[in-house]
């Protein structure tokens, strides 16, 4: 057992380490997921798509599609497409190893100022990411699935913002 707490990374401070090297590991088995298999994306990215009903949109565009129940009329729906492609999962699974990476090395340094910027920063990016997906994109809209990633985004936004000074000392 003395073995495994000399894996743990030092918390003499508080317990934010801990913290980080938790959400760390979910980070980095929910990246191996999303390289694996689609299921769990897709509780999490829900829904169907159609093309946007405006004639001008862009095919460019980051918005061409509208959530089915958006849609003028349902009819539209054999032409509907699920967002979450293999490619947006393998994507968004580097994105989270990157992510995990980033806290378990801040974890381990969690007085080292730009690892801990960059730790604070994986969680502003989640939230902004998570907020966005919700309020603008609509792809997703919030059930208990959702509980965990909105969770972790902001309250480890709010807690490392809130202890910045009690880690990095100047």
């Amino acid at each position: 057992m003395g073995s495994l707490y000399s894996l743990l990374p030092p918390a003499e401070d508080g317990i934010l380490p801990y913290y980080l090297l938790v959400v760390s590991v979910a980070a980095i088995g929910n990246a191996v997921q999303n390289l694996l298999t689609l299921h769990y994306t897709r509780r999490i990215y829900n829904g169907l798509f159609v093309p946007s009903a405006s004639s001008r949109t862009n095919p460019d565009s980051v918005s061409k599609l509208q959530p089915v129940v958006a849609a003028q009329d349902l009819k539209d729906k054999p032409t509907a497409v699920d967002q979450v492609t293999p490619l947006a999962a393998r994507l968004f699974g580097v994105y989270t190893i990157l992510a995990g990476v980033i806290r378990v090395y801040g974890a381990y340094r969690v007085h080292d100022p730009v690892l801990y910027q960059m730790c604070l920063f994986t969680h502003l990016l989640a939230a902004a990411h998570f907020t966005s997906e919700t309020l603008i994109f609509k792809t997703v809209s919030l059930g208990w699935e959702h509980a965990f990633p909105f969770a972790a985004a902001f309250s480890g936004s709010l807690w490392m913002g809130l202890q910045y000074g009690h880690y990095v000392k100047a």
